[in-house]
């Protein structure tokens, strides 16, 4: 699963994810300022927000875990663990909380998944580095 550099391809669709997420929290209320009310039922409804994180967890799953087998640094499973946690919290809030906490959540978890990425390709990298003698 890990390509000869030593990293997983899986990183790279995690940040790319993670960025995406933080774009969707960022630029959603902004788009659904010019979309129908249909359309932002869509965007926003519960199942769209459950399948995403679904499909996080999935993904970092398939991630991290060879990657951890390579470098064992505890810290990056630390970070990805707490970006999830923020992500299914957000989820389930209480109805009635405020969409600032429920967004300041999903956004830092997004923001948490991508450092937790690249810190995985980073260390991913340095390992082989090192095993290959080319540091």
């Amino acid at each position: 699963m890990l390509s000869t550099a030593g990293r997983s391809p899986w990183d790279g669709v995690g940040q790319l994810l993670s960025t995406l997420c933080i774009a969707h929290c960022v630029l959603l209320p902004v788009v659904l300022g010019f979309l129908p009310a249909a359309t932002a039922e869509v965007l926003e409804g519960e199942a769209v927000h459950q399948g995403l994180v679904l499909f996080v967890t999935l993904t970092a799953v398939v991630a991290f875990v060879p990657g951890w087998r390579l470098h064992r640094r505890a810290g990056v499973p630390v970070l990805a663990v707490s970006g999830l946690l923020l992500l299914v919290a957000a989820l389930f809030l209480p109805e009635g909380t405020s969409e600032a906490l429920e967004t300041g959540l999903t956004l830092g978890g997004g923001v948490l998944m991508a450092v937790a990425h690249a810190r995985n390709r980073t260390l991913c990298r340095e390992c082989c580095a090192l095993k290959l003698g080319t540091a």
